[in-house]
């Protein structure tokens, strides 16, 4: 899109916005815009609330996995409201789904028609913050995953799954926070939203190695746990490698990684359960050490 350069009595030069610009974000001749110059760039934005598009969907012939996939992908494309036609009664299965997004809300059922909402549309607080918090959780999640497969066992499959949602509701709502907001360095923002894939996977690597444990009462030695914990030092290095960007840590997250892969192939005698479980902690931190191409694209 282009625009001409106005030149004003007073030497002073402007532009004019594209009107569907303005009237997207509710601007009037008081608003403010922030201006962030990049080199030849200029980049507008404003903190006026983001209102997202609508849409209709016909859920008819779906099943409960298709649904939730299609709620999700909404979700996280910033949609603010969702008409639905369905020929058969899904309101459980909408209001499961649901669970799972943050502001997110069954508003209305009449004739097998269903209308979800962003109940609380507008900006969102800043993508750093969300973005930290999600990393950390992954961590928390992780440190709870440890202790209980070396500890108590006492985690069920039922609760681990209220855990891992936790994590991916957060994961959901980061992306919808990155899709909803013009986030000030667009090439950052995508950064952002394919990070948040990637911790997305990560956090599925963790939730699969602990039901491994659950489901399989898995037999597990010292060099078992050794060999989890660095995996787990692995992640850790990770975050802090996103916060305090030093390149000789990126070496230390490969060191760790590869140990991991050479450790397991020295076990012996290994049944197929406590195989499995090994392949997950090595999963573990090959996700970590995905994330160092991420993270230097962020602050290269």
């Amino acid at each position: 899109m282009k625009r001409k350069i106005i030149s004003q009595a007073n030497q002073a030069f402007t532009i004019t916005l594209p009107i569907d610009w303005v009237r997207k974000h509710n601007l009037t001749k008081n608003s403010e815009i922030d201006l962030a110059i990049d080199g030849k760039s200029i980049r507008i934005s404003t903190d006026e609330p983001v209102h997202g598009s609508s849409v209709n969907v016909n859920f008819s012939d779906f099943q409960t996995r298709n649904i939730y996939n299609h709620l999700l992908a909404l979700y996280a494309k910033g949609i603010d409201e969702i008409e639905i036609t369905s020929s058969k009664e899904i309101s459980a299965i909408l209001v499961s789904a649901l669970n799972t997004l943050i502001g997110f809300a069954l508003i209305s059922q009449k004739d097998n028609k269903y209308i979800i909402k962003d109940i609380n549309p507008g900006n969102y607080p800043d993508l750093d913050e969300i973005f930290k918090r999600v990393f950390q959780m992954i961590l928390l999640f992780f440190d709870a995953a440890v202790n209980d497969i070396f500890g108590s066992q006492s985690e069920t499959l039922e609760t681990l799954k209220s855990r891992d949602l936790e994590v991916n509701k957060f994961c959901m709502y980061l992306q919808r926070a990155i899709n909803k907001m013009s986030y000030d360095d667009p090439i950052k923002g995508r950064i952002i939203f394919t990070y948040s894939f990637a911790l997305e996977k990560l956090s599925d690597e963790i939730e699969r190695l602990w039901r491994t444990n659950i489901k399989y009462k898995v037999v597990k030695n010292s060099d078992i746990k050794n060999l989890i914990e660095t995996s787990k030092d692995g992640v850790g290095l990770a975050f802090s490698l996103y916060y305090r960007f030093e390149p000789k840590n990126i070496e230390k997250i490969y060191a760790l990684r590869d140990k991991v892969r050479e450790k397991s192939l020295q076990f012996k005698g290994l049944n197929a359960d406590t195989t499995r479980f090994v392949r997950h902690v090595v999963k573990v931190i090959e996700e970590a050490a995905d994330l160092n191409h991420l993270t230097l694209l962020k602050n290269l």
